[in-house]
């Protein structure tokens, strides 16, 4: 029996993009990428389905870390103020 086959996402992209392409068709990116008919219409249907997603709020733009929130630098920032005073005070009295 046969193996089945695993390809990368990246991969069934590639395959998809080519075959909607105006001046390609499924049996020349068939071909090249030695993939079946069915697969590629199976990917492209998946594919079609799924777009959507690409444009609901919050996809497009860059996920924030924790790390990176403004309440998180600010507490940091807090502390970091907290510390170098202290410091300073330490440096005086030894100074």
């Amino acid at each position: 029996m046969a193996k089945r086959k695993n390809y990368q996402s990246d991969f069934k992209v590639q395959v998809v993009l080519e075959s909607l392409q105006r001046d390609s068709t499924i049996e020349k990116v068939r071909t090249r990428y030695q993939v079946s008919a069915s697969v590629i219409n199976k990917w492209r249907s998946v594919f079609k389905r799924n777009a959507y997603r690409a444009f609901e709020d919050g996809a497009i733009s860059k996920k924030v870390r924790q790390e990176d929130s403004p309440k998180y630098l600010k507490g940091i920032i807090g502390e970091l103020t907290v510390e170098n005073t202290l410091l300073k005070k330490a440096l005086s009295v030894w100074g």
